[in-house]
């Protein structure tokens, strides 16, 4: 799994969508914005007994994780990326992690990225995300953020002009795998849990940096009023916020794969019965 194991895949994409790579060359020119409405009348039960059973917690954001993650696996076209005039389809599976060094006001924001395999589970990407906020949060400095105050130490002027050089290397796909390959916004998707600090989900912008083209915002769980067999009924819900680069799929395509996932949160015993049904099926809702 490596930057320079990436594939370009340009000319195996029809030509409206590789024209799309020149009539909207960056990111947030070609941005869609949608939502998701997550039921966790099964889920939250769900957390408790596997918790009581097992002595592991499997937050939301895990079970969002390991859900998005097994999508892009089932899924694969949904991880790609646009690069400069050029698609490229990923090796391996990395979703990025935002949280805070520490839950106070002013702590700094670290960005973890976890890899996720073809067999994870839950329980496998909580320990992950369990084991990289515990590095992220231990006080000590971590790689890219020794990157950074380095790169801070150079004149502005300097830094200005290697940041466009280094944009216009990225743009090519000529940066080094050792520069690549541990950085958080060279990923799949990027996730942020701001409702774990009380908010409600919220767009986010795509970076030009990096090759990020998907970004999910989750919002604090709260009670909302759900239709059931022509009834209404107030039920636990948490909302999810994305921005997608529409350069690399369709709209049709990010709604199948994201119908799925939602039905690994909202029932999430069914990573134990087996997942066999990622078929090519209208999402009933989105």
């Amino acid at each position: 799994m490596a930057y320079r194991k990436d594939l370009d895949i340009t000319k195996k994409n029809p030509g409206y969508r590789r024209i799309l790579l020149h009539l909207t060359p960056d990111r947030d020119h070609a941005a869609v914005f949608f939502s998701q409405t997550i039921d966790l009348t099964r889920t939250l039960p769900w957390i408790e007994e596997h918790e009581a059973a097992t002595g592991r917690r499997v937050g939301i954001l895990a079970l969002f994780v390991a859900a998005a993650g097994r999508m892009l696996h089932e899924r694969p076209r949904l991880n790609r990326y646009a690069s400069g005039w050029r698609i490229f389809q990923r090796d391996g599976v990395y979703v990025t992690v935002s949280t805070k060094k520490a839950l106070t006001d002013g702590a700094h924001v670290v960005m973890l990225k976890i890899p996720i395999l073809p067999g994870d589970d839950p329980d496998a990407v909580a320990g992950r995300i369990v084991g990289a906020v515990g590095e992220g949060r231990s006080g000590r400095e971590l790689p890219v953020e020794r990157e950074v105050s380095g790169f801070l130490h150079i004149p502005a002027f300097v830094l200005s002009a290697l940041v466009r050089i280094l944009l216009w290397f990225d743009r090519r796909h000529w940066l080094p795998g050792f520069f690549v390959d541990p950085d958080p916004m060279f990923t799949s998707l990027v996730v942020a849990n701001i409702g774990s600090v009380g908010l409600d989900a919220a767009y986010h912008h795509l970076y030009e940096y990096g090759n990020c083209p998907f970004f999910a915002v989750i919002g604090k769980i709260q009670d909302a009023p759900v239709v059931v067999d022509g009834r209404v009924e107030v039920h636990p819900t948490v909302e999810i916020r994305y921005t997608f680069d529409e350069r690399i799929e369709d709209g049709l395509a990010c709604a199948i794969a994201l119908a799925g996932a939602r039905e690994l949160v909202e029932d999430p015993s069914r990573w134990a019965t087996g997942i066999t049904d990622w078929g090519d099926r209208p999402p009933a809702r989105v």
